[in-house]
């Protein structure tokens, strides 16, 4: 590849860093940087493209930080793996979302119990004060990589022995239709920015306070019962939403916002 195509325009009001970083990442988008192919050291790109090496690294820094660029330690800079789309149009497990695609899922269940859940969550759903919950946490991996922290409770009546089931190799949603004929249907959820705790570096790999994205919200049955209580923890570096909006017709006041999700 011409690296010396890629030299930033230095009487552009764009930083140069800036300009380097978006001519990569358009090269890794068109396919001319392929995924696990290795870029040039910094001097060498910097000499390349006529910048500091000062210049170079932040452009690289901020490739690396959106997920298109992996650093191996001792090894170099590579163009990261591709991306994969996990669909949250249609209510699909984690699990079911990524076979789906193709691509290897593993589980490593954290924790599975019977207990009283948290009084907010009794109350998401809709458990009296003495009604007991399975809670489950998963972390869940794409290959060898933890992207998902997963926490779900379930109402321990319509589930009953869930807390003794398999959820390292079956999916959970699969599991709730077609063992306890649990009909899933829709879901409500917030989505926001976080950083990582302590313990959710550890379990990710990731750097302190890194970036993070917090779901949380209640799935329902086909009788709009609540059947789950989430908390999903998803690598930033590894995620991103694509949105679509629809208008039926012109002067209509609603749109209706369509969303998947992007794993890459």
């Amino acid at each position: 590849m011409d690296w010396s195509a890629l030299a930033p325009d230095k009487a552009s009001p764009v930083p140069l860093y800036h300009q380097l970083a978006e001519a990569i990442r358009e090269r890794v988008r068109s396919g001319t940087l392929p995924p696990g192919e290795q870029l040039p050291p910094e001097r060498d790109l910097a000499e390349r493209v006529g910048i500091s090496r000062m210049t170079a690294r932040q452009a690289l820094a901020e490739l690396t930080r959106d997920g298109a660029l992996e650093v191996r330690h001792g090894v170099g800079t590579f163009v990261a793996a591709p991306k994969l789309t996990y669909d949250a149009l249609h209510l699909l497990g984690f699990t079911e979302a990524t076979l789906q695609l193709g691509d290897a899922v593993r589980s490593r269940v954290l924790e599975q119990a019977l207990l009283p859940p948290p009084p907010a969550v009794a109350a998401g759903l809709g458990l009296l004060p003495f009604e007991q919950a399975v809670k489950i946490v998963r972390l869940r991996c794409v290959g060898d990589t933890p992207v998902l922290l997963e926490t779900s409770y379930l109402p321990a009546a319509r589930v009953p022995g869930l807390d003794a089931a398999d959820l390292e190799t079956r999916s959970l949603y699969a599991l709730l239709e077609r063992h306890y004929g649990l009909r899933l249907r829709r879901a409500r959820q917030t989505v926001e920015a976080t950083v990582a705790t302590d313990y959710e570096r550890d379990l990710f790999g990731v750097p302190a306070a890194a970036p993070m994205l917090l779901l949380e919200g209640i799935t329902y049955d086909d009788e709009d019962r609540p059947v789950e209580s989430f908390k999903a923890i998803y690598r930033a570096d590894r995620l991103k939403f694509a949105l679509e909006s629809r208008r039926e017709s012109v002067g209509e006041a609603n749109a209706s916002p369509l969303m998947s999700v992007v794993l890459i």
